[in-house]
């Protein structure tokens, strides 16, 4: 009696706990996944919403295939970020590898930079120079066209008066400015001139301007031979040097001598 007492309050027993369990489970039927789905959802709301938040079940609209398709396009984009991760690792390595190389390069062409700065510095003066001595030059250039007008200018003949000498007429300073230079007018009237000692009052002799630098040199040369006229005050000269007489006679007169 007390076996079969036992059993019957076990079987009141279970009969009160299965509607309980059946509430809390799905069948594996798959037609009541639905149902079992709005159930379980209620209890998620009132008394299990922390142990199932990680849980997040895919809804009706989410298919296999889908999930599938979003997990190769995820995994596709994590292969390639991390190829290209370890493509930059690897050009990392080989430039720190590389650093002292590069800083010596780098170096190198800081230098180049300051030398190719300093080239360009001294370019910008040079031309600014260049245009300084342009302006002189201009300058300088109208200075000799005018002293060379005035030249031209001077007498081309000479009168002879009383007391003259070829000497003395070559010395003065609207004439050649140099009594070295004698010859030039002795060579210039020699239909005129018999003896360079010589000369006469009223005598007309041409004077020569349009001069070669050897007609100066040939000039000095042979005045140095010739004794000078009594009375001369005679200043101690030496023969022409070519490398002093201008291309021009006239720059020769004009500028070289006193």
């Amino acid at each position: 009696m007390r076996k079969l007492t036992a059993i019957v309050t076990a079987m009141l027993i279970s009969s009160a706990i299965s509607p309980a369990f059946a509430a809390g489970t799905c069948s594996s039927n798959i037609s009541n996944y639905e149902t079992c789905t709005a159930t379980n959802s209620t209890e998620n709301a009132t008394g299990n919403t922390t142990e199932n938040a990680a849980i997040q079940k895919p809804t009706e609209a989410t298919s296999y295939e889908e999930l599938m398709a979003q997990y190769k396009k995820a995994l596709a984009e994590y292969n390639s970020l991390k190829a290209e991760l370890e493509k930059e690792e690897k050009e990392l390595a080989m430039l720190k590898a590389q650093e002292a190389e590069l800083e010596q390069r780098y170096n190198a062409l800081s230098s180049d930079v300051e030398a190719l700065k300093q080239e360009i510095e001294y370019r910008k003066q040079l031309e600014a120079k260049i245009a300084e001595l342009k302006a002189k030059l201009a300058k300088a250039g109208n200075k000799v066209e005018m002293l060379r007008r005035k030249f031209m200018a001077l007498p081309k003949s000479y009168r002879v008066v009383r007391g003259d000498t070829l000497w003395g007429i070559a010395s003065k300073s609207y004439i050649y400015n140099d009594p070295w230079q004698w010859p030039l007018i002795y060579r210039a009237n020699r239909n005129k001139i018999k003896n360079p000692h010589l000369i006469f009052p009223k005598q007309v002799f041409t004077i020569p301007r349009n001069i070669t630098a050897e007609e100066v040199i040939d000039a000095r040369r042979q005045a140095l031979r010739t004794p000078p006229p009594p009375g001369a005050k005679v200043i101690k000269v030496g023969p022409v040097r070519a490398e002093d007489v201008p291309k021009t006679a006239t720059d020769y007169f004009l500028f070289m001598n006193k």
